[in-house]
């Protein structure tokens, strides 16, 4: 089947589709039953959906952040379109791509060129002085280069559309160095922070691959995965220095800043607290330009 893209959507449309799910809300009608309210993306835009219906049964067969497969038809409502869905099921690339299902179909792209972005990366990457942190830090983003050229940095929130880590990295490559410059803190360590702890967000972001009760990646947090991958490269380094190596699992384990927002620890060194601060804030002004971008 070919996906109406959500730009093209018109009222009383009849459509199947491959969408991306971004919120999914359960509350209430009226009478006190349950519907669902659903945020829908793809590449082209975002349109509300609504499933009425076999609610229960309908709520199991997706989560959200999930690429989801839609039957139903639209209506407008006000000056706005929305879906009203009849059936929806969780969509992967391994059952769907027989019928045009393509995960980069979901989300829209960014305006910078990855390629030139790859560039910019590369080119602070080679200015760490440590020879250990510019060793780890370019082994990992060169097994990882695919990916990091293509992945969102989010998939609701900042950076939210394909290239978008790529992006995020260079940004938050420039603030630091900014900021390395004006208090005196371990630059290397900072900028090998930057480029790493996100890494895990190539493994833990779901776009329509298949993924089993078995597979604990998407269960285990951002933090800790990218914290795995990077040890699991400095174990291949003899003689990684011991307390760069604590520094810098330190700085992945706590860019997120506070436990309530699932940071396995708190800042606890001027590039920790940094790099939360600097991630917060870029991410935050990105959210809020969205519309620009």
């Amino acid at each position: 089947m070919k996906s109406i893209l959500i730009s093209s959507l018109v009222a009383d449309m009849k459509l199947q589709g491959f969408y991306l799910c971004l919120e999914k809300k359960s509350q209430k009608k009226k009478d006190g039953s349950t519907y669902l309210n659903l945020l829908l993306q793809d590449k082209s835009g975002l349109v509300r959906a609504r499933i009425w219906n076999n609610v229960q049964r309908l709520s199991k067969k997706f989560n959200n952040g999930d690429p989801v497969a839609v039957k139903g038809v639209t209506y407008k409502y006000g000056e706005s379109i929305f879906l009203k869905i009849d059936n929806i099921s969780r969509a992967d690339e391994k059952k769907y791509s027989q019928y045009g299902f393509k995960p980069s179909d979901l989300i829209p792209t960014s305006k910078k060129k990855p390629n030139d972005l790859w560039k910019e990366l590369q080119a602070e990457v080679n200015l760490i002085s440590k020879g250990h942190l510019k060793k780890i830090t370019k082994n990992i983003l060169r097994d990882h280069k695919n990916k990091f050229k293509i992945y969102p940095a989010s998939i609701s929130y900042h950076y939210n559309y394909q290239n978008g880590l790529i992006e995020q990295t260079v940004s938050l490559l420039k603030i630091a160095k900014q900021i390395g410059e004006h208090y005196d803190i371990d630059i290397d360590l900072l900028v090998s922070g930057v480029c790493l702890h996100q890494i895990g967000k190539l493994y833990s972001i779901n776009l329509g691959s298949e993924i089993s009760k078995a597979n604990h990646k998407s269960l285990v947090g951002n933090a800790i995965l990218s914290r795995d991958v990077v040890n699991k490269y400095i174990s291949e380094i003899n003689n990684f220095p011991e307390d760069d190596k604590l520094q810098l699992e330190h700085l992945i384990l706590s860019y997120q800043g506070r436990k309530e927002w699932q940071s396995p620890v708190e800042p606890q060194t001027l590039e920790a607290v940094l790099l939360h601060s600097i991630n917060f804030l870029d991410s935050k002004i990105n959210f809020m330009r969205r519309d620009e971008l």
